[in-house]
């Protein structure tokens, strides 16, 4: 790796840990669900249960309580997770979880 890489992954690193500590989670748990995993400390900051945070996630299949945080209802919520795909409603839970 040369030096330049180095310093960009350490700054990258730092930019994680901070986007984390804003959101109130643990830089793991953050890493964990860019990934598109849900651990529970996540969904307990979102008031969302974990399994629908995931299946929201995998299958863009959206609870009502999902939904209702999303501000939409059920259909709406489908509609966008499917035209934003996979790595698109990681982002949008990545923005609920940030938004507070």
């Amino acid at each position: 790796m040369m030096k330049g890489e180095e310093k960009g992954k350490m700054g990258a690193v730092m930019i994680h840990a901070d986007v984390a500590e804003s959101a109130g989670v643990i830089l793991g748990d953050l890493d964990s669900l860019l990934n598109g995993r849900v651990y529970a400390s996540i969904a307990d900051k979102l008031g969302i249960p974990m399994g629908y945070i995931e299946s929201y996630i995998n299958s863009g299949s959206a609870a009502a309580v999902l939904a209702e945080r999303l501000g939409v209802n059920m259909l709406a919520a489908e509609d966008l997770g499917a035209r934003l795909g996979r790595e698109g409603r990681i982002g949008l839970i990545f923005g609920l979880l940030l938004a507070g």
